[in-house]
């Protein structure tokens, strides 16, 4: 009795101890909150530039990270707090494919999917938030995923896989925590502590190991490869693929289940122009045996034989940089066990724009990141997918072409050197090579363009800095449309600075492109309606023969600019107008709904839809006396503009 009785005591000592104990954590970790102690890890905080506006959290990428100091950021797009109906937002999640290295701002697929699509939907106002982060893999994308259903996602985005193994948390990197998924998550969860943050800054104070400067591109890839030899179909080789199972699975479940349409690409390597970083010694299992196999039935013409070597040596290549195709098969299994996740065939779309289907430096900058053709492709992949599944559901007769997108696309000079500058570094590093030279023999710039790329591209000046200066020299040269390129670079990379958008719609009215003209200025009234924006829609509009738009505008400026008594005349006319346009439909060869339409243009001194019905009069009768009367008014309207 008095054994049980002691044995009692000692559980209820237990039981109080731990109960302090617990306390005692919740007791400090309500102190540190209060007192505002580290950083937060929410996903987004509001935006210090745009009140009113959600920013991705800078801070929200150290908890993946054992050591903060190698924690990588990414972008920092805007998005309302408060989402308009004529909003579409579309979350992107990844690595740095996704973020677009090594070109960053406008060369990232993102960026190309968003200018393609709203050009095609220049009503519809697209949020593309690009969430993902440098050096992370499936686990980052599994815990974003918790939080963006919070914020009204029309649809999200995935490309992601390369860094199973040596991304931040990866089964084979120097920052692994575990091998267990569950585990991880929950170290994970535990970092978010302030009182894990205390524990942290603390022991960083005492050990100077820990005092490094944060990681670029090129270095992380020396750093952070723990296990550099991981075999075909080892266990640590399974472990990765069964963590990617387990978080893609939890994040396509948590956006399933909230009705969240999810596209998730499979992955691209370097398989033609990339020998195996490192090959086993047993030739059966040798990468680099099968590369140069490979290399030989290429050279040979047995393009169907080369590509399944090529594969092979990639799949039995020990240092693991590259998926392996188990990786894209649980894509595709992902893809076929939810209603609302769907297959983007990226590596289609890459073979497709690659020598006899084999994919290599045509499209590819080294083992995984695209060349900006890459890049456009990808998008490309994922627009397909979007215009298939109807997302957003809307009129897709009228999208902008591939061609026209490669064409258009806001990218120049300045990005693609700054991306060969970039990759040269890296090539220099292990494990591209083993005998690097001196970083400033890597590149030799000679003219001061080249120069001022190169100090670009380490850091020592910005790209708004030399992307300006580029700017003057084309403006300088009269070069209206690569001065337009620009200016549109900058207003996609900050889409809510009224004046970069007005900047831009002046550029495109001087380069006679009314179309982008009339979109840019639309997206500053939006931001700031203004009497004189209002004036410059309503004659661009006017221009192109689009009344119903035209009216918009008119009628604000009747409403709000009641001085100018002119307004009501032009209104009236563009109904009649807008009538006549729809009679139009019903017969298109009605010649005296063509004058009339012609000569309404005439009385608002719009000379180019005059013309256009004219001509389409005269087509069907060449002597109608009507249609002559309003050409030679249409003439001296012309006459008096040209002496104006």
């Amino acid at each position: 009795m008095e054994n049980k009785s002691k044995s009692s005591r000692i559980w209820l000592f237990r039981i109080i101890l731990v109960s302090l104990s617990l306390f005692l954590i919740v007791f400090i970790e309500l102190i540190l909150r209060l007192a505002g102690y580290g950083h937060s890890y929410d996903l987004f905080v509001e935006s210090e530039s745009y009140p009113g506006y959600y920013v991705m959290n800078e801070f929200a990428s150290e908890k993946f990270f054992p050591d903060a100091d190698k924690a990588t950021v990414g972008y920092y797009e805007p998005f309302a707090m408060h989402k308009a109906d004529d909003t579409y937002r579309i979350f992107v999640l990844g690595e740095s494919t996704t973020v677009g290295f090594p070109y960053g701002y406008n060369g990232s697929f993102h960026r190309w999917l968003k200018y393609r699509l709203m050009f095609t939907f220049p009503d519809v106002n697209f949020e593309i938030i690009n969430l993902s982060l440098t050096a992370v893999n499936s686990y980052t994308v599994a815990d974003f995923a918790e939080k963006i259903v919070d914020y009204e996602p029309d649809a999200v985005l995935i490309y992601v896989g390369h860094n199973e193994y040596y991304g931040a948390l990866g089964v084979g990197s120097v920052l692994k925590t575990g091998n267990n998924p569950k585990i991880v998550r929950s170290i994970i969860k535990l970092r978010q502590l302030k009182l894990y943050q205390l524990m942290y800054n603390i022991i960083e104070g005492i050990s100077k190991a820990t005092q490094t400067e944060k990681l670029t591109e090129e270095s992380l890839m020396q750093h952070m490869p723990g296990d550099k030899q991981i075999a075909f179909g080892s266990e640590k080789y399974q472990q990765a693929i069964e963590q990617f199972r387990y978080n893609m699975n939890r994040t396509c479940e948590i956006l399933d289940s909230e009705s969240i349409p999810v596209l998730i690409s499979n992955l691209v390597s370097n398989e033609k122009d990339l020998k195996p970083f490192i090959s086993d010694s047993v030739p059966e299992n040798s990468a680099i045996i099968f590369y140069e196999k490979a290399r030989q039935q290429y050279e040979n013409g047995n393009f169907n034989e080369a590509k399944k070597l090529f594969v092979k040596a990639k799949e039995y290549d020990l240092l693991r940089f590259r998926a392996p195709e188990a990786i894209n098969s649980e894509i595709e299994t992902l893809a076929r066990s939810y209603d609302l996740v769907h297959f983007v065939d990226s590596r289609s779309r890459f073979e497709q724009g690659s020598p006899h289907g084999i994919i290599g430096n045509e499209t590819l900058l080294e083992h995984v990141h695209p060349n900006l053709f890459g890049y456009a492709l990808l998008s490309d992949a994922f627009f397909t997918k979007m215009k298939e599944l109807d997302l957003p559901a809307s009129d897709w007769s009228r999208a902008m072409s591939f061609d026209r997108l490669l064409k258009e696309m806001p990218v120049n000079e300045v990005d693609s050197l700054k991306g060969a500058y970039q990759i040269r570094f890296m090539l220099n590093e292990w494990p591209f090579t083993n005998n690097p030279v001196p970083k400033q023999q890597v590149v030799k710039a000679t003219t001061e363009f080249e120069k001022s790329i190169l100090n670009y591209t380490l850091g020592e000046t910005s790209w708004n800095k030399v992307q300006a200066g580029l700017y003057v020299a084309y403006r300088d040269k009269g070069d209206v449309k690569s001065a337009l390129k620009i200016s549109e670079a900058f207003a996609l990379i900050d889409p809510l600075e009224e004046k970069l958008l007005k900047d831009v719609a002046a550029l495109s009215v001087s380069a006679d492109d009314l179309p982008k003209a009339a979109f840019y200025f639309s997206k500053a009234f939006k931001l700031n309606p203004t009497i004189s924006v209002a004036q410059q829609l309503g004659k661009i509009y006017t221009r192109t023969d689009d009344p119903e738009h035209a009216l918009l505008y008119y009628r604000y400026l009747q409403s709000n600019d009641t001085k100018n008594t002119f307004y009501g005349v032009i209104i009236t006319i563009l109904e009649d107008i807008q009538r006549e346009k729809e009679a139009l439909i019903e017969n298109d060869a009605n010649i005296q709904v063509l004058n009339k339409l012609a000569f309404d243009y005439v009385q608002l001194r719009n000379t180019e839809p005059a013309r256009k019905y004219i001509l389409r009069s005269l087509s069907l009768d060449s002597r109608n006396k009507e249609t002559i009367q309003i050409a030679q008014a249409l003439l001296q309207v012309e006459k008096e503009q040209k002496e104006q």
